[in-house]
């Protein structure tokens, strides 16, 4: 979802839309699962690396 798309529903649930404030958690759940399993992979890569240089 594009920030500015992020940033609508924002607002519009500031305003008091519960249907917008729905939408924003559900996107923020979203891109926080997305951002750990980023950083779990990377994490998992670096000790893949660590592994192959012992």
């Amino acid at each position: 979802m594009a920030t500015d798309k992020f940033t609508e529903l924002l607002a519009r649930a500031a305003n008091g839309d519960p249907e917008a404030a729905a939408a924003f958690l559900r996107a923020r759940a979203a891109r926080i699962r997305a951002a750990e399993r980023v950083t779990s992979s990377a994490r998992v890569a670096a000790l893949r690396m660590i592994r192959a240089d012992w």
